[in-house]
């Protein structure tokens, strides 16, 4: 009986050993990015889901928030995931590239959904699921929507944008398919180069116009001084997700309480990330009305041409991959499209704070 009762004690206290151990276990992940620690992607996305990953796990989680370019290239985060540099990678979808047209559509599209229907679509509209079956599908990533922003200027421009056919012939340096659209279906000339070399090539007119980003991030930057011409609203860009990516095997051994607490993690810094950016957009927006600059807004009929370009561009993508064995662009693309169509047909019964211009 007294050996039962030593055997039994020895069993829980091996059991609350055990426990405590668990209790204590610690994870913490390198989480490549895209940018400078400065910047907004990490000031309001990576840090701050870096911080909910730890609060929420009661410290169990850390994430340590590597800035853009130390653990691999930033168009190569997803590639550092893969091969072990990193633990984590957040940035956009287009980053991989368009060698497979998914990730020219699903994260952000031009006249795609925008700030009030991109999230929406994402979470309850059935693209978060596809993103992730993709990713694991494709690249042997687990992937979640992880960080929002709004609409970026449609272009600083040295010439006036009215009408599509104002684009024809322009010097107008964008990236992915946006310059393809704009190129074959309305005669411009697009420019691929890095954002490092924008100010230099717009101030030296080796470009007409320039798309790059949201309007706080623009003004940091300087376009304003060079160009006379800000012509909104981006709807190449009308709002972007980022996304988080780790190995699928590593995501799929974690403890299913703290996957729980990271998926939760990256909805708060969605939701967080839309709002915050967006005011830091309302304050620069509100030094640049005040400055020389002239502002155009585009009018539905430029909207609606651009739109029929873009679609048919996903299309005739998605088709091609499809040929090839590939069925994700028609996928996505589809369920998108039906999404923001269905979204634009009823959402006229919701008040919304927007004063036409």
């Amino acid at each position: 009986m007294k050996a039962m009762r030593w055997t039994m004690a020895a069993l829980a206290a091996g059991f609350v050993c055990a426990s405590q151990t668990a209790a204590a276990q610690q994870f913490t992940f390198r989480m490549a990015t895209i940018a400078p620690k400065t910047a907004v992607y990490n000031t309001d996305i990576s840090d701050p889901l870096a911080a909910y990953a730890a609060k929420l796990s009661d410290g169990k989680v850390k994430i340590e928030v590597v800035e853009g370019g130390v653990l691999a290239p930033i168009f190569k985060i997803f590639e550092a995931v893969q091969d072990g540099r990193a633990d984590l990678a957040i940035g956009p979808a287009s980053f991989l590239g368009g060698k497979d047209p998914t990730n020219f559509i699903i994260g952000s599209f031009p006249t795609g959904p925008g700030v009030d229907s991109l999230v929406p679509w994402l979470y309850y509209g059935g693209g978060q699921e596809m993103l992730r079956e993709h990713r694991r599908e494709t690249l042997g990533l687990n992937s979640m929507v992880c960080g929002s922003g709004p609409s970026e200027f449609f272009a600083h421009s040295h010439k006036p944008i009215r009408t599509v056919e104002d684009l024809k012939g322009m010097k107008f340096r964008t990236l992915g398919n946006w310059a393809a659209i704009i190129k074959d279906h309305f005669g411009a000339s697009p420019v691929v180069v890095p954002g490092s070399e924008l100010y230099s090539m717009l101030e030296k007119k080796g470009i007409d116009a320039t798309e790059y980003s949201m309007p706080s991030e623009n003004k940091a930057l300087g376009f304003q001084e060079i160009a006379r011409y800000i012509v909104m609203p981006g709807i190449h860009a009308g709002a972007w997700t980022f996304e988080l990516v780790m190995k699928k095997d590593k995501w799929d051994a974690l403890p299913a309480d703290v996957r729980t607490k990271i998926e939760l993690a990256c909805r708060l810094t969605t939701y967080d990330s839309m709002n915050t950016i967006i005011l830091k957009d309302f304050a620069a927006l509100e030094e640049l009305k005040q400055g020389k600059n002239e502002f155009i807004v585009l009018d539905d009929t430029f909207k609606a041409k651009a739109r029929e370009a873009a679609r048919k561009w996903a299309m005739d993508a998605a088709a091609k991959a499809k040929a090839e064995g590939n069925p994700w662009p028609e996928k996505v693309a589809t369920s998108m499209f039906a999404f923001q169509d269905r979204w634009q047909k009823y959402s006229p019964y919701l008040v919304v704070d927007h004063k036409p211009q």
